[in-house]
């Protein structure tokens, strides 16, 4: 039987990554194995104040330490925030601008367990630290950003290896002038530079299922990951449902085409795939082999993950 891997993953059967006890764990392991065929999972970690995201390390540690979780196994941590400009569906306020001194917290706490950490190019301060990660062999990536391509130049000769979520970060509009086309943003700076993988979440509504299959073929299979950006809604039955933000105060959220959206907008955040939908899916929309598929949904990530 196939099994997949979730690289980019905050939760589901109504629990999120942030509940730090067994139980809720233990319930998204299950979960994940028997409703997305997926045997292992990064718990990622949006925008926190840095001592919730030492917190959220130390528990993932010990949790990894200790007898293994029943259905998908964690192996590892994906962290999201706090370094990022666009808030996309995190709460605004606890986003931050980088610091070494932040950094290095960070990374004392997750090394040897976190497998990606994210970071806007454009903030100030973001290259120092993008450079400390990278030296410190922690994988970075651009996310929830939006600068000219020149700033993600410097990015990547300072460490960034990856685009978190790929076309639903505000890379910019594609515009079109005289028959030119171009972008402000780094667009086409990610599609071209072949040093940059790129993730995508392909539930067929955050991304035009055209756009998925254009990027695949533009970036080769060794430089695309399919995510779900997976959701505590994912799995669970209502419309109008709430959830905590990493500091606890409640967020209201609509599911209605398939998705989440921030309650009373038009405004997409998580995801409410599973995995196995992700690969079927592929499969018809890029017209992917199932060996392809496979492998930008269990080989590829869990390469980029260090995770056999």
């Amino acid at each position: 039987m196939k099994t997949f891997f979730e690289y980019h993953f905050h939760g589901c059967a109504g629990h999120k990554t942030i509940e730090l006890n067994r139980k809720a764990y233990e319930e998204i392991s299950l979960f994940l194995l028997k409703a997305g065929k997926t045997d292992a999972f990064l718990a990622t970690f949006s925008a926190a104040p840095v001592d919730n995201l030492v917190e959220c390390l130390e528990f993932c540690r010990e949790l990894m330490a200790g007898t293994p979780l029943p259905g998908a196994k964690l192996a590892g941590v994906y962290l999201e925030g706090p370094f990022v400009h666009l808030a996309g569906g995190m709460t605004e306020s606890l986003l931050a601008k980088p610091t070494l001194e932040a950094a290095k917290r960070m990374a004392d706490a997750g090394r040897g367990i976190v497998k990606n950490v994210t970071v806007a190019p454009e903030l100030p301060g973001a290259l120092p630290v993008i450079e400390y990660f990278a030296s410190e062999g922690f994988q970075v990536s651009a996310g929830h950003f939006y600068c000219p391509p020149e700033r993600l130049r410097d990015a990547v000769s300072a460490g960034v290896t990856s685009i978190t979520h790929f076309c639903n970060n505000g890379e910019g509009p594609l515009q079109n002038m005289d028959g030119r086309y171009f972008t402000e943003g780094p667009f086409l700076e990610i599609l071209a530079d072949d040093r940059l993988t790129v993730e995508m979440i392909c539930d067929g509504v955050h991304v035009d299922p055209r756009l998925v299959k254009t990027v695949w073929r533009a970036k080769g299979k060794e430089r695309f990951i399919a995510i779900t950006d997976g959701c505590a809604a994912t799995g669970i039955p209502g419309k109008r449902l709430v959830f905590p933000d990493p500091v606890g105060t409640s967020a209201e959220f609509d599911v209605r085409n398939g998705a989440l959206y921030i309650a009373g907008t038009d405004k997409l955040t998580g995801s409410l795939a599973t995995m196995d939908r992700l690969y079927s899916n592929l499969i018809q929309f890029c017209g992917m082999s199932e060996a392809d598929a496979e492998y930008a949904c269990s080989t590829l990530p869990r390469k980029k993950a260090g995770v056999k």
